[in-house]
């Protein structure tokens, strides 16, 4: 089968770009003296995540339960879910997991929140590893640096049995702000700093720091300045989209992913001012990039973007003089926001040149719980 035989609209992924992509990830990690996590939410799908622990990576991150037993029932063995877990249901799930996975380790960020997980745990004859979110300038969750995170931390360890705690986790709050490397590295440093002077007052008062863990794609260019963490979680690197490409994490030649999308309409008028695809929100959803307009860019032709996009078209507006592609015609989409276009599809098909070698179900895509 070749890559025009695919049904549209429809995720093709180029495998050696992937391959390179991982590669080149396990390998900036490695010469910066870190483990790495790779965030799962980009690609939800497990033969991926096993290529990213085959090429290096100590484990994987995930947002979701339902992602982590996705990755569990594939073989994963070491997994951290990076997410507020509330709610006896979802504890209940999370200890069930961590029955089953040899390394299972999961964020908190408030007392209320650790004490239930700590006392489900201990009523199960359970204890299960914890990493303590900071709030490092992203202004989203976190437990705030200083006093505050030593008194929460001291509380795990002094009162709470069922947990095992194991470090900090941060997001840095400057990195994605700018897309001039010299304010991302300032950005990505004043995470770090927040994270690691904490990490010095916890070992001052006597508690052990294992890791501290970091992570972004935009701030993974500059891992090896980064003194005092030693774990990266980057995630869209594997797939790349536009996003980044506008932060200048990556090239738009880096992204293995496109959308292949079909022209299913062009106006009858002599001079037509746009054209049709079949790629709509359903597929590139409503994502808008840094800079570049549009909710998708088209590799043939990088100065058009789907400008317009239904559940179901894709509406192209085209430059006064230029002709639209003939009805029909099949064109590759570079998107705004991978993941996001990853979770709103079932399945992946991978090429290599010209031909499709793989199909691969995103088995995790949805799991919202």
């Amino acid at each position: 089968m070749k890559k025009h035989d695919i049904p549209t609209p429809a995720l093709v992924v180029n495998l050696d770009k992937l391959r390179y992509n991982i590669d080149e990830m396990a390998q900036r990690a490695r010469q910066a003296g870190m483990a790495l996590r790779p965030h799962i939410k980009t690609h939800k799908t497990p033969i991926i995540a096993q290529m990213q622990m085959k090429a290096g990576a100590v484990g994987i991150t995930c947002a979701k339960l339902g992602e982590a037993e996705v990755m569990a029932a594939a073989g994963i063995e070491d997994i951290w879910v990076c997410y507020p877990i509330v709610g006896p249901d979802k504890i209940e799930r999370l200890l069930n997991l961590a029955r089953w996975v040899p390394k299972m380790a999961v964020t908190v960020d408030a007392p209320l929140m650790a004490r239930a997980i700590s006392d489900a745990a201990v009523a199960r004859g359970q204890r299960i590893d914890v990493m303590v979110e900071i709030e490092a300038g992203y202004r989203r969750v976190g437990m705030l640096p200083g006093e505050p995170f030593l008194a929460f931390v001291k509380e795990i360890v002094a009162s709470m049995p069922g947990l095992r705690y194991r470090g900090i986790t941060y997001m840095a709050g400057g990195t994605c702000k700018s897309a001039d490397p010299a304010e991302q590295l300032a950005g990505e440093q004043a995470g770090a700093k927040i994270a690691t002077d904490t990490a010095a007052l916890l070992r001052a008062n006597g508690i052990a720091t294992e890791v501290v863990s970091g992570g972004s794609t935009p701030g993974s260019r500059y891992m090896a300045h980064l003194k005092g963490v030693n774990e990266y979680r980057p995630g869209c690197y594997v797939l790349g989209d536009m996003q980044y490409a506008d932060l200048g994490a990556h090239t738009r030649e880096q992204m293995a992913l496109t959308i292949l999308t079909t022209v299913v309409s062009v106006p009858a008028w002599p001079e037509p001012d746009h054209f049709v695809v079949d790629a709509g929100s359903k597929t590139v959803t409503h994502f808008l990039s840094r800079t570049t307009p549009g909710y998708g860019t088209f590799v043939q032709m990088p100065e058009l973007h789907i400008n317009v996009a239904s559940e179901e078209h894709g509406g192209v507006h085209l430059p006064k003089g230029m002709r639209p592609p003939a009805l029909g015609t099949k064109l590759d989409v570079w998107p705004n926001y991978v993941s996001d276009v990853v979770n709103q599809s079932d399945e992946l098909w991978v090429v290599q040149g010209d031909d499709v070698v793989a199909l691969w179900p995103i088995l995790a895509a949805r799991k919202r719980v």
